[in-house]
């Protein structure tokens, strides 16, 4: 459900700024909407700094050993410093790699005796040539092969004095090869040493975590503060706050002696949206925290429809009872290893989602795949064994499903006569349910449908749009219905993707199956390559299954069921001005 909001104004002296925002803070249930651009040299460094902070926390190990900190500013500059370090020693280590791999066939040599020789006059120039280029050596040039590979010959050359060549001279590396490596060895010792140190920083990570929050209030309170509107001696700050909040505002606007404006927000304000629902609604959130969606305050919240039908696509995506089991106990398992998380409802998402996998498994007879087990696994609804009636389903529970978003639609609308036009569209999408069941099941078109057409169209065509020209009305209608009768077949027959991407998880499953038995467990080695096929095989299904969640599942939702709502997820959080720590030291 969408909380109801208030929009709330706020004007005191510009004396008691500092004051008022720490009062507005403590309370914490005034979203804040900046009169100007929060913008100033000492934002642009705070925030700098919080960047740094937050680059250093992501660097840090997680560590059972905590210590505090007098100054984390100064353990974040021995981090990041130390994190430079470390980049500049792996970029030299991958450069001496490379001219190791580069020179240690040509072997051990030392660079400044080929360069003395110069002195004497004697060049040494090692080269690549080719058979060819062999017979257009000048003369009076000694040369002596090292080695070949293929037809190209890595050779030394050797003249008296500088002679210019018909090809092209490597240039000699800065150091011998057994430098190279010692130098390797050098580097790769001061690299371990920067990770022991990092490692050794890790204990401070929870300190950083706290001054990372403390941060971010000191930057939110001075955004506050650069962006309330002023007028001679007085300023005001502008906000959005729960309806059931307002009376914690106003007893304490008369105790600080406040002005305070309570109205309701207009249609221009951008009011930002908080979602309140049961516990049991409420697992839900991961997922569109997930995918960063979030209704308009003027929308709907849909999350008791989308907890109760993405369950159901989970189920029929996954399509397997042994797959939901192994979820169940993955889950538990995370559940137990992080039970003192704060917010646990992705675990209780995830028993609900794995039980639903179970169910359709058991009714499908589906346990890791289905052939291998035709004999033991036998489905509680044989009729779910036919490709046809699971294609079937998936249309009625697409038509469902659909219907439900238009007459959310027509209760929203009531009771302007533009409701009847919903009723017009749940007509239509039955109708396109009917119709998928002809085309792509090969089924009888029935008769008692066609009503469903003439009456969908008729009342889509007077009620879209009505007003006093029949006319306008009528071409409004029309209008509507060309632009949105199309969508609504292709919408529905959409859902038809949880028939395909389900068969396909068991039939994966199959294929690995017949692949590991065709092997068997004769002896050791095959029964070792038996169950590592089986394990990868059933692994990798598991992954691909929960890939097609997020494709298939979550779109159903967000697009399909959406968009027959006519939702734009337009809305912007409910982030209350809230304090989290000392705002002084700013």
């Amino acid at each position: 459900m969408i909380v109801k909001m208030k929009k709330i104004s706020i004007v005191v002296q510009s004396k008691d700024v500092e004051a008022t925002l720490k009062s507005l803070a403590n309370a914490g249930v005034l979203h804040v909407e900046h009169q100007y651009v929060p913008t100033s040299d000492n934002i642009l460094v705070l925030e700098e700094r919080y960047r740094s902070l937050s680059e250093a926390i992501k660097i840090l190990s997680d560590t059972s050993k905590t210590e505090g900190h007098k100054n984390p500013e100064k353990i974040v500059r021995k981090i990041l410093d130390l994190v430079d370090k470390k980049d500049v020693l792996n970029e030299g280590i991958k450069k001496i790699k490379r001219d190791i791999g580069l020179w240690k066939e040509w072997g051990d040599f030392n660079p400044e005796l080929i360069y003395d020789l110069e002195e004497k006059n004697i060049w040494v120039r090692l080269c690549r040539i080719t058979k060819k280029q062999l017979g257009q050596m000048p003369e009076g040039v000694i040369l002596e092969e090292l080695f070949r590979k293929g037809s190209v010959i890595y050779c030394a050359v050797i003249t008296n004095g500088e002679t210019a060549l018909p090809f092209e001279a490597l240039q000699l590396p800065e150091q011998g090869l057994r430098e190279m490596i010692a130098n390797l060895e050098r580097e790769k010792e001061k690299l371990r040493q920067v990770d022991e140190a990092l490692q050794g920083l890790s204990k401070y990570k929870n300190a950083l975590l706290s001054h990372q929050e403390k941060l971010a209030s000191i930057i939110q309170f001075s955004k506050v503060s650069t962006g309330m509107g002023r007028f001679e001696r007085l300023s005001y700050v502008k906000g959005y706050c729960p309806m059931n909040n307002v009376k914690l505002l106003e007893d304490i606007a008369r105790d600080e002696k406040w002005g305070l404006v309570v109205e309701d927000p207009s249609d221009d304000d951008n009011v930002p949206t908080l979602i309140k629902n049961p516990r049991w609604v409420e697992i839900i959130r991961p997922v569109f925290q997930m995918i960063k969606t979030i209704p308009g305050y003027k929308e709907v919240d849909i999350s008791f429809w989308f907890l109760l039908f993405f369950s159901v696509f989970f189920g029929m995506l996954v399509g397997d009872a042994g797959y939901g089991a192994v979820i169940f106990i993955i889950n538990l398992l995370c559940h137990l290893r992080f039970r003192d998380l704060e917010n646990k409802s992705i675990f209780f998402l995830m028993y609900v989602l794995s039980v639903c996998a179970v169910l359709w498994g058991v009714l499908t007879g589906t346990f890791f795949g289905q052939a291998w087990l035709s004999q033991m696994a036998r489905p509680l609804l044989p009729s779910l064994r036919e490709n046809a009636n699971v294609q079937a389903l998936c249309f009625f529970i697409g038509a469902i499903h659909l219907s439900i978003a238009h007459a959310w639609r027509l209760v929203r609308k009531a009771p302007s006569l533009k409701a009847f036009s919903e009723l017009g569209w749940i007509s239509i999408l039955w109708a396109a349910y009917f119709l998928a069941r002809t085309l792509i099941l090969g089924e009888v078109f029935p008769e008692q449908a066609r009503w469903l057409i003439i009456g969908g169209m008729t009342f889509i065509i007077l009620f879209t749009n009505p007003t006093k020209n029949i006319f306008r009305t009528i071409g409004s209608g029309i209008g509507s219905l060309f632009l949105n009768v199309i969508n609504s077949f292709t919408d529905l027959v959409s859902y038809i993707r949880l028939f395909a991407v389900g068969a396909a998880t068991v039939a994966v499953a199959d294929a690995f199956n017949q692949m590991a038995m065709t092997i068997g467990f004769g002896n050791i080695f095959a029964g070792f390559a038996t169950s590592f096929i089986l394990f990868f095989g059933h692994t990798l299904n598991i992954l691909l299954g929960a890939m097609a969640i997020l494709v298939h599942g979550v779109r159903l939702n967000v697009l399909e069921f959406s968009g027959h709502l006519n939702m734009e997820w337009s809305g912007i959080e409910y982030a209350p001005f809230k304090a989290k720590g000392d705002q002084d030291g700013r």
